[in-house]
């Protein structure tokens, strides 16, 4: 453990190269800045003397040097001996004149990860870790990973419209990882708190500034993750464990927890992820919250020593503060012929994605203001849509209650070419509406609503007996669950009922004709006549016997009519029985007996 103060500090030396080649001694450099934080990329501002308006002219911007793309490296130290403390590309060049004449050049460069902030991308992940995801694209951006942990293989997950960047920081993140980035190497893995830097800062030598503070607002007693497993209908969870880090500071985290409340901080969410991932989920949260339990910044003499995710052991500070103070960020800033560094420690116990306000695209895709949530609308027309796009006119009564209303696509549980399920509302039904992409000009209905003004043609019980589509001509599909009753009716009176409960299918007609089929039988009954005909044939069978019977008369005619018993054939007439042909008549047995 050493001190950032050096035997010969006295000449700070600076050297910056582009394309590998040492930038003109002529150049003359006012400022220099460097930045490096966890999960964020390393970014550099060189602000150099520039501009002579005598001439016209910015000699150092209008030379190839300092170009966007350009490949940068800035070395710093004392006497010559000098470190590196960035590499990147230049990607951004300006001027800028302030009041009092004097004029300057501008230099902003990135880490190359940048690459991974510009594009936002949509992409799938199928049976794939977060560590397999993360290296993935960051070998895409042509850079080299180093991911620690293997972790859980997850079944799907989607990158939607985000950056790369994003998305691996905020992987990284729910996993427990911390991302760095040093010339063009991105790492994610777990905070290591063996990795020392080997400064010791002391109030009183090298210490040239500080503050620190502990805050028990961002202490929880433990974390324990929720989510819904469809699966088994329950709630899954998973719990967090006590982790180990640095020393720092004589209290600890769970006792200033103990300070504010010692209940379990609660992260909920209704994807079904795995308890497995619940738990690394709520060990990260728990983790964060430890390495925001004391935060502050120290400035020391420049030294390229300390990086993000290091180790700095503070001393002088009292009981409270002293010891391995966790690095989150370094910061170099060169000037008037002095170095100083600022290290940052403690991390925001906030997620990225809280910190972040463009992570995700605006709202409509930026195209218009959107609109949030869903919305209620009264239907206006439902026919004549004017694009042919079988949309439905709806007012929206908080944009404007009455005019020419907006016309919106209809959501359907099956609709397809030429077939599907064909409902539309009635004119003047309240509906609910969603906007594609939070973009208010593109509604889509998703459903309607009952209220006291438009009633449900049934009312609900405690067992939730009706289950019914009624059409508003009362045409009706009633399903009855407690008896096991479908019943399909008209307005009309014509009725068909298909019972469970009485074991029984009947057909009713208006006019009362009436079929019944039951565990006795098939029985059809009418008021009128009954008609029977068949282009074919018409046969009647039984296993056991047939009976037909007439109040009046009977009347059986046919081209032919055979009549053939198997044992015995009898035809008798209580007043009289006649037997006649216009032509023979044939009358033949073994025996036969006339009276």
């Amino acid at each position: 453990m050493s001190s950032p103060v050096v035997a010969k500090s006295d000449l700070i030396t600076v050297t910056i190269t582009v394309g590998g080649q040492k930038i003109p001694d002529v150049y003359q450099i006012s400022q220099i800045q460097v930045q490096r934080q966890v999960n964020r990329i390393p970014w550099a501002k060189i602000t150099l003397l520039d501009g002579n308006p005598s001439e016209e002219d910015f000699d150092v911007s209008e030379s190839s040097t300092f170009v966007p793309g350009g490949e940068i490296e800035i070395q710093a130290g004392y006497h010559s001996q000098e470190s590196s403390i960035f590499k990147g590309i230049v990607v951004r060049h300006g001027i800028r004149i302030d009041g009092d004449g004097n004029s300057y050049l501008t230099v902003l460069c990135f880490d190359k990860a940048v690459k991974m902030t510009i594009l936002r991308k949509s992409a799938y992940f199928l049976k794939k870790s977060s560590k397999d995801i993360i290296e993935q694209l960051v070998s895409a951006a042509g850079l080299s990973a180093d991911v620690g942990g293997a972790g859980a293989v997850i079944k799907e997950m989607i990158q939607y419209n985000a950056t790369d960047w994003d998305f691996v920081v905020s992987r990284a993140e729910a996993s427990g990882r911390i991302v760095t980035v040093e010339d063009g190497k991105v790492s994610a893995k777990a905070p290591d708190f063996s990795a020392d830097s080997g400064l010791l800062i002391k109030y009183g030598e090298s210490m040239v500034e500080a503050e620190a503070e502990i805050d028990a607002r961002s202490q929880l007693a433990s974390v324990t993750s929720k989510s819904w497993d469809f699966s088994g209908q329950t709630v899954q969870t998973g719990d967090s464990s006590e982790p180990t880090v640095n020393a720092q500071g004589n209290l600890s985290g769970s006792q200033l927890a103990q300070t504010m409340v010692s209940d379990s901080y609660q992260m909920i969410t209704s994807a079904p992820v795995t308890s497995g991932d619940l738990t690394e989920w709520a060990n990260a949260q728990l983790m964060k919250s430890r390495l925001a339990r004391i935060r502050g910044k120290v400035i020391f003499p420049g030294s390229a020593k300390p990086k993000p995710g290091q180790i700095v052991q503070l001393a002088g500070m009292g009981a409270r503060f002293n010891g391995k103070a966790f690095i989150a960020g370094v910061m170099h800033r060169i000037e008037h012929g002095d170095w100083v560094t600022e290290a940052e420690f403690g991390l925001s116990p906030r997620w990225f994605v809280e910190e972040q306000s463009d992570i995700e695209a605006p709202p409509a895709a930026g195209l218009l203001p959107g609109i949030h949530g869903l919305q209620i609308g009264k239907v206006k027309k439902i026919h004549e849509d004017p694009d042919g796009q079988t949309r439905i006119q709806v007012d929206v009564p908080m944009i404007a209650p009455s005019g020419d209303g907006v016309w919106a696509r209809i959501a359907s549980p099956y609709a397809t070419n030429k077939a599907g399920i064909f409902f539309m509302p009635e004119i003047g039904d309240e509906v609910i509406l969603s906007f594609v992409n939070n973009d208010p000009s593109f509604p889509m209905i998703i459903g309607s609503l009952y209220s006291s003004q438009r009633t449900p043609p049934f009312t609900p019980d405690q067992p939730n007996t009706t289950k019914a589509i009624v059409s508003n001509s009362q045409l009706k599909i009633t399903m009855d669950d407690v008896k096991k009753v479908i019943q399909i009716s008209t307005p009309g009176g014509h009725i068909v009922t298909m019972s469970d409960d009485q074991k029984t299918i009947t057909i009713v007609d208006s006019n009362s004709n009436k079929m019944e089929m039951a565990s006795s039988g098939i029985s059809i009954s009418s008021p009128g006549d009954i008609t029977i005909k068949a282009t074919g044939q018409i046969q009647m069978q039984a296993q056991t016997s047939i009976s037909i019977k007439a109040t009046t008369d009977l009347s059986l005619q046919g081209l032919n009519v055979n009549a053939t018993a198997q044992v015995a054939l009898k035809a008798q007439g209580q007043a009289q029985a006649e037997l006649s042909a216009s032509g023979q008549t044939t009358v033949r047995g073994a025996m036969v007996m006339i009276n």
